[in-house]
């Protein structure tokens, strides 16, 4: 009963809480999928190159799928069920961690497809898109006879 009530009052207070309550409307009906929009990211833009940081908690590196192709950087993958979210006995109260695919894409134009470079650690997924160096300028004039 009391998992009922605190139930009850988290839907209703995560419904009408914020500067725009209709916000809320869509997780009344989410299923256990990630959003994309979940996975927080910082992109920094630097002379050499970009620096894309994912905060992915809990996956395992191994599920995680990154391809840069038409100056499109995707990440994808998915988080696999967690073993302790069965609330066998009835005691789990509020469950907000979720498993599923996902799916990210970011445009990060003239990146160095040879040299990308990603590592993941403490949940963090680190990308390093250098850009391709400017190449001098072949183009030379021809006169018209």
């Amino acid at each position: 009963m009391t998992n009922e009530i605190m139930n009850r009052n988290n839907l209703m207070r995560d419904f009408f809480n914020g500067d725009n309550w209709m916000n809320s409307f869509p997780s009344l009906f989410k299923d256990s999928a990630l959003e994309g929009s979940n996975l927080k990211t910082d992109i920094k833009e630097t002379d050499k190159g970009y620096e894309v940081h994912i905060d992915m908690p809990a996956f395992d590196k191994k599920n995680i799928d990154i391809n840069y192709q038409d100056n499109i950087l995707t990440v994808s993958g998915r988080r696999d069920s967690f073993n302790d979210h069965n609330d066998k006995n009835g005691d789990m109260i509020m469950s907000e961690r979720s498993s599923g695919r996902f799916m990210r894409q970011y445009h990060l134009p003239a990146a160095d497809v040879e040299n990308i470079k990603a590592n993941y650690d403490n949940g963090v997924l680190k990308v390093n898109l250098p850009k391709l160096e400017k190449k001098t300028s072949s183009e030379h004039h021809i006169d018209i006879d």
